[in-house]
């Protein structure tokens, strides 16, 4: 008995070590449904061992299961209490679900087991970001930035908090990073790039990248280069090209992924700020900057004083941007306005499985690209929506609009503000506390209830 002991448990070491090498292996390729049962399965059989837990939640994260990952790095830093690693993991899980004053302890207490470890530092400083300790944040990706300044990560998140500081200058320059991200996929088209100087005559690509709240920010930039003379070829996704065909000064519209015509100079659409040396006092906010071919007419009920749009959710990654809808329905309740929801997606399901599709009419079915989407914002008197494409939209048409903004929001709305420099039709409603959805849309409840008690709309629609 005493011979087979040590031998059981040498049989049981390689099996482990065979099993975690697979597992990584199958990681590193990139193979997460394979890594994830083999560590899955490590967890269950080996669970007095840390190293399934971490690994599990770490990929648990990468696919979107938050919730499942703090529960894995739980489960390792139960056994491996002082563990700094394990412990940053599981602050970044708890950051992605917005308990960010959880994880900001487990942060800072990472500091002190490890101050000198770089990762350790970089995961503080994005937590200390959202909990809006900007400049704080500011200092430890600076000092970051510049003892590695080939870091790619850290000089996009340094540009993100600059530009949310309000710092265009360094924001925008630094911002240029993002083409060194290895999880970027969209790729600088090759040849000449543009880079400010005459271009009257020359025909230039204004390269599309990110999303279509992105496309719809930047897209202001194109009467100022049309205005330096370039004969402008625009790319989009699919989805904008109705609504982007409406732009002055643009000679040919491409999408996304097709081939690109001959040009003699490109330049991505984001990189434009750069170029025109942006600051917050010199934003191109001359609105409305985009206009729908389309026109959506929606009757006025009598004794209906207001009608009003509604989005509350968008994509749940990397950020989630949505609001309760049982919440906002409650906004309902006044019989004065008239709601017309403008949600698309499979998000848009919720309205009849609650049955508040008849409290309020859903547009959705008819929303089959933007410009679809800007006529019907056309025909209402007030948008209320969240942190998504539809706010951008809305904007870009100088519609008026509320828009609610979860505690850790994007940098384009900068922090503690009411109104926004990219767009002035456009008021943000802020959650005081990252768990707080009642106060804003208390907020908005009596903003609504002040323009549906005049006798006149609050603003007539868009002709």
């Amino acid at each position: 008995m005493t011979i087979q002991e040590p031998q059981a448990q040498s049989t049981a070491e390689r099996e482990f070590k065979q099993r975690i090498d697979a597992a990584r292996a199958a990681f590193d390729a990139g193979r997460l449904p394979d890594a994830l049962q083999l560590y899955s399965d490590l967890a269950r059989d080996f669970p007095f061992h840390p190293m399934p837990h971490a690994n599990l939640g770490l990929i648990l994260r990468r696919i979107g299961k938050p919730e499942a990952a703090v529960i894995s790095y739980q489960r390792a830093l139960a056994l491996v209490p002082d563990n700094p690693s394990v412990m940053s993991s599981l602050g970044n899980a708890l950051r992605s679900l917005g308990r960010i004053t959880e994880a900001e302890k487990l942060q800072a207490r990472t500091l002190k087991l490890a101050p000198d470890d770089r990762s350790l530092r970089y995961n503080y400083a994005l937590t200390l970001r959202d909990m809006r300790k900007l400049n704080e944040a500011l200092r430890l990706l600076s000092a970051l930035h510049a003892e590695q300044p080939d870091d790619a990560e850290v000089a996009w998140d340094l540009a993100i908090t600059q530009l949310q500081l309000g710092d265009y200058s360094k924001g925008f320059k630094n911002y240029e990073a993002r083409w060194r991200l290895a999880r970027n996929e969209t790729k600088l088209r090759d040849g000449p790039q543009w880079t400010g100087e005459d271009i009257a005559g020359k025909r230039l690509l204004l390269q599309s990248e990110q999303g279509f709240g992105d496309a719809i920010q930047f897209a202001r930039y194109v009467r100022l280069v049309a205005e330096r003379g370039a004969r402008i070829v625009l790319e989009c996704l699919p989805e904008l090209r109705p609504l982007f065909a409406t732009i002055p000064g643009v000679e040919e519209i491409v999408i996304k992924g097709s081939q690109t015509p001959d040009a003699d100079l490109s330049i991505p659409l984001l990189s434009l700020p750069r170029i025109f040396g942006t600051s917050l006092a010199t934003i191109p906010a001359q609105i409305p900057y985009l206009r729908s071919a389309n026109v959506m007419t929606l009757p006025r009920r009598p004794g209906t004083n207001l009608r009003v749009g509604l989005i509350w959710a968008g994509k749940p990654t990397p950020r989630d941007r949505s609001w309760p809808l049982p919440l906002l329905a409650t906004l309902m309740e006044n019989p004065q306005i008239a709601f017309f929801s403008l949600q698309t997606g499979p998000r848009a399901a919720e309205l009849a499985a609650a049955g508040y599709d008849r409290l309020a009419v859903d547009l959705g079915p008819h929303l089959k690209d933007f410009s679809a989407t800007a006529a019907a914002m056309n025909a209402l008197d007030l948008i209320v929506t969240i942190d998504t494409a539809s706010a951008h939209l809305a904007g870009a048409l100088g519609r008026p609009t509320i828009v609610l903004l979860r505690y850790v929001s994007d940098w384009r709305w900068h922090d503690y503000r009411e109104d926004s420099p990219w767009y002035p039709s456009l008021r943000l409603f802020r959650q005081p506390k990252p768990d707080d959805f009642a106060q804003p849309v208390e907020r908005v409840r009596e903003e609504l209830k002040r323009l549906a008690s005049g006798s006149a709309p609050a603003q007539q629609p868009a002709a």
